[in-house]
């Protein structure tokens, strides 16, 4: 967990907040990636024997199953440190995905859930001190919409995600870090909430978020009110320097706006945030955020998105008698911003990026770093996919993340770049390339990685 101070970055695109994500009047987090009939990439069109048109009904639902299987080799499989020796590997990768959905009217469900799973028989059993060789990353979980009048609109949503960091997401493989693939859901996006970044040696965690938020309404004006919750436990860690404290993070929102034109809204949305590091030894922390912003959710126009920008406040209060150097209590409080953009050029080309900004706390401590650190994170996700073909198509995908332990000279710039490519050798079955880059440059000795991935294999469409 890692924490940041921006400074001029040449992102052109910026983004939304990581509970409370997602264009007004339809707030937070349940409604960030475009549905999948608005996709050019949900549906196949391949050459062979007519058009291919994905899923099947059962009852009032519609469901997108599909999988990927192949071979993956790695040649950092453990994310060993760059000063010492990295454990290469090839593999077996599976990926399958599923995406289920019911549209009642005035109720609208999403169901979805996607796995990545590495597994390297030939690699060796780890030593004292190093990450397993396999990995399994999963996201799962479930929005829902109700509008019973026109003025009046409510959703929730629940989700599950295991992984070791945002660049781990099982989202990112094959260019689905953010919207839908020819092979991915539209998941929703809780971007970072406890602000992880790529690191040494990775420690795995499971994450359960939920949230519930209502919209009325008023003429040109809009009110959202809404709450969300986040919690975080991890692994075991896989050295004694590492330390790792399961969290909890509440956050209670408003936002407030008014469409000046059928294009764009403005809004300001003030929030109460709350963190609790759960067995109490370091530091719990309370806090607002208040930012405002512009958007457009113009269903008619190529683009749709906000940027937004405030000011973030934290006070930590210390729950402990001990001396440990970083942790100093008081407050933490500074400026913020993001955005979000969904960009379609072409039906069969898209760009999607999120960024975000937000203060914090370490839940995975280092001897440079205790947990309860105050943190400044920064943390973006830019995609962007395009149909060559009737049969090809490619796609690109890159994040950053900066991270500063506030009060200790630490800081962590963690990159991700990554392509992918599809070819559709038969209606509902398409030869798949990804490869990845992930890397962490840290000023603190034996922190810094660069791993990369490659894999081949075939994704299956039902």
């Amino acid at each position: 967990m890692r924490g940041i101070r921006i400074y001029p970055f040449g992102w052109a695109v910026l983004v939304s907040a990581a509970f409370i994500v997602g264009p007004v009047p339809r707030a937070f987090a349940a409604d960030v990636a475009p549905p999948a009939a608005e996709s050019p990439t949900v549906e196949s069109t391949p050459l062979q024997s007519g058009p291919f048109r994905a899923g099947f009904p059962i009852g009032a639902w519609m469901v997108y199953p599909s999988i990927y299987l192949g071979a993956v080799f790695d040649d950092n499989v453990r994310q060993s440190a760059n000063d010492i020796e990295h454990t290469s590997g090839l593999g077996v990768r599976v990926a399958p995905d599923l995406i289920a959905t019911y549209d009642g009217g005035i109720h609208q469900t999403t169901l979805y859930g996607v796995v990545d799973a590495r597994f390297f028989p030939g690699v060796g059993t780890r030593l004292p001190g190093e990450a397993d060789a396999n990995s399994v990353a999963a996201t799962a979980g479930f929005r829902h919409g109700y509008q019973p009048l026109l003025d009046l609109g409510v959703s929730i949503y629940g989700d599950y995600t295991r992984q070791t960091d945002i660049f781990n997401s099982a989202l990112n493989f094959n260019n689905s870090a953010i919207g839908p693939t020819p092979s991915s859901s539209p998941a929703p996006i809780i971007l970072n909430p406890f602000g992880t970044s790529p690191s040494v040696n990775p420690v795995a965690y499971n994450q359960f978020s939920g949230g519930a938020a209502g919209t009325k309404t008023i003429g040109q004006g809009f009110i959202t009110l809404g709450g969300d919750v986040a919690h975080i436990a991890w692994d075991h860690t896989n050295s004694p320097f590492q330390i790792a404290e399961d969290g909890t993070l509440y956050r209670v929102t408003g936002r407030f706006g008014y469409n000046v034109t059928p294009q764009f809204y403005v809004f300001a949305e003030p929030s109460g945030i709350f963190q609790h590091i759960n067995n109490s030894t370091t530091v719990d922390t309370s806090g607002y955020r208040v930012v405002g912003g512009i958007g457009s959710i113009d269903p008619n126009s190529l683009f749709r998105g906000e940027i937004w920008g405030g000011y973030q406040f934290q006070h930590e209060d210390l729950t402990t008698n001990l001396n440990i150097p970083g942790l100093n209590g008081g407050n933490t409080h500074d400026g913020v911003f993001g955005g979000s953009l969904y960009y379609y050029p072409t039906r069969y080309w898209t760009v999607m990026a999120l960024a975000q900004e937000s203060l914090g706390v370490t839940l995975l401590g280092s001897a440079t770093a205790p947990v309860g650190a105050p943190t400044r994170t920064f943390t973006s996700i830019l995609q962007t996919t395009y149909h060559l073909s009737r049969v090809w198509s490619v796609g690109a995908r890159a994040g950053y993340t900066r991270a500063q332990y506030i009060g200790t000279p630490r800081l962590d710039n963690g990159w991700m770049a990554g392509a992918s490519f599809n070819y559709e050798i038969w209606r509902n079955l398409l030869a798949t390339l990804d490869y990845q880059h992930t890397s962490n440059h840290s000023n603190v000795v034996l922190s810094s990685f660069d791993d990369n991935r490659y894999s081949a294999g075939v994704t299956y469409q039902y």
